[in-house]
């Protein structure tokens, strides 16, 4: 086994498939130097937390800030006072108070508005049902009613693709910026007035309203699909949520651990680091894979599987500590909401081809093709 896995690693490996490389990893470099992404990857569970839970030694702003450049200066690639002041300005906006009822009355009917739109002959589930929601949930959260979702499903599309850009490609670098302007525009009018009285500068709503986009968009859309993918391909765990509406949240948290739909948290060393035995020096980028955490052998049994009734703790798909996300509620509940609805309504859903997952900061299908 060579003694510098990172060194081989390359990001067009972690896009097709990251699991096998990351566990190669964990077991025999679990702090690795990797080139091609300009970064150290940390993918063990405990350390993944340590960097997350010392952000005196591991700060969210990092300079240079992929975060920072892509989305403009933003909560998630800040600290500190900085950090605490978006932070709270915008969380009103998902807490269960603020968005409970949304869940409960008005979500399941538009669950119902696009599973009666389907096409008899089968649906692309991301782009007919998944992706619609996700956007919709954003959109009534912050009052964005000025787009339609397809526009903000086709902006957070190109905000992703600049923020997974780490070998910093021209193509995904000119969608970023396109998005960026087109979405940009259309906060300004609509969103910025709405979140005024947050104290709020228009720059710093519509900074954080496009990282609202990557992962309360992105991360509800992915969850939703590939939960309904994950149970098409458990039947035994499907027919169980059937039979006990119980289940349904924990065959959601474990798609959650299983497919993480965001990959890494990034941050910097302020002074020379050592973790799992390795100093990283001061100044380096560092990703904490929470990714490759929700898989490692040392926390969960079996990890690898898809198992509906795990009892080895909770996942960190919404990250922890001070950056844990502030949609996690909103987020979770949705894909809950959404996935126990289709199921309800077409009962007899199969999948109509092959399922490509793909991606490594964002992952998810390309396509889930139904029919019933």
């Amino acid at each position: 086994m060579s003694p510098h896995l990172g060194a081989e690693l390359t990001l067009a490996e972690l896009e097709l498939d990251p699991y096998p490389a990351l566990a190669r990893l964990r077991a025999h470099e679990p702090v690795s130097h990797v080139p091609d992404l300009g970064m150290w990857l940390v993918t063990r569970w405990d350390d993944v937390v340590e960097v997350h839970e010392r952000p005196d030694l591991y700060t969210s702003a990092t300079e240079p800030s992929w975060l920072n450049t892509v989305l403009g200066p933003n909560m998630l690639g800040s600290d500190g006072d900085t950090h605490r002041r978006l932070k709270d300005a915008l969380q009103p906006s998902f807490t269960p108070s603020a968005t409970g009822e949304w869940v409960s009355d008005v979500l399941p009917g538009i669950c119902d508005e696009l599973i009666d739109a389907f096409d008899p002959a089968g649906v692309d589930l991301m782009t007919a049902y998944a992706e619609p929601i996700a956007v919709r949930a954003l959109q009534d959260a912050l009052g964005w009613h000025n787009a339609t979702w397809q526009q903000i499903g086709e902006w957070t599309r190109g905000v992703c693709a600049g923020l997974a850009n780490f070998t910093n490609e021209a193509e995904p670098a000119a969608l970023a910026a396109r998005a960026n302007t087109e979405s940009g525009a259309s906060i300004r009018e609509r969103v910025v007035p709405r979140l005024a009285h947050t104290g709020l500068t228009a720059d710093e709503i519509v900074n954080n309203v496009r990282l609202c986009m990557s992962g309360g968009i992105n991360e509800p859309r992915d969850g939703i699909a590939l939960a309904a993918w994950a149970l098409l391909t458990h039947p035994a765990a499907l027919t169980e949520c059937r039979a006990d509406a119980s289940l349904w949240r924990p065959a959601c948290e474990e798609l959650f651990r299983w497919i993480s739909p965001v990959a890494t948290s990034t941050r910097q060393t302020t002074a020379d680091a050592v973790i799992g035995g390795v100093t990283i020096p001061k100044g380096d980028l560092v990703a904490a894979v929470i990714s490759s955490a929700n898989r490692d052998e040392r926390r969960f049994d079996q990890p690898d599987r898809y198992l509906l009734h795990r009892k080895d703790g909770a996942h960190i798909a919404f990250s922890l500590g001070p950056h844990v996300c502030l949609g996690a509620w909103l987020g979770r509940s949705t894909v809950r909401v959404a996935v126990q609805r289709l199921f309800e309504r077409v009962p007899g859903m199969h999948l109509a081809g092959d399922v490509a997952i793909r991606g490594f900061e964002f992952r998810g299908p390309l396509r889930v093709d139904v029919r019933w």
